[in-house]
């Protein structure tokens, strides 16, 4: 198992990358996500694979810290409900 923080997450096609502990950028498919919403600035516990198209793949995946994103310009918003 190894910890990381998700780069890029792109919920329109369902796919993403994290990059991990070692350095090496995971890639993460929704199928590998267990339920969890993810996105670009969480921080994950994950388990890396192999398969047929890349050394780098990431399963198993468990958010630890999921960080609002509550700048925009410095800024400190306020989220409306």
């Amino acid at each position: 198992m190894m910890y990381g923080k998700v780069t890029r997450y792109f919920h329109d096609r369902g796919f993403g990358f994290i990059r991990g502990e070692d350095s090496n950028t995971y890639f993460i498919h929704h199928s590998k996500v267990n339920g969890e919403y993810i996105d670009a600035g969480y921080y994950l516990f994950f388990k890396p694979f192999q398969n047929d198209r890349s050394d780098y793949n990431a399963k198993n995946i468990m958010v630890i810290e999921a960080p609002e994103r509550k700048r925009k310009h410095g800024k400190a918003r306020k989220k409306h409900k």
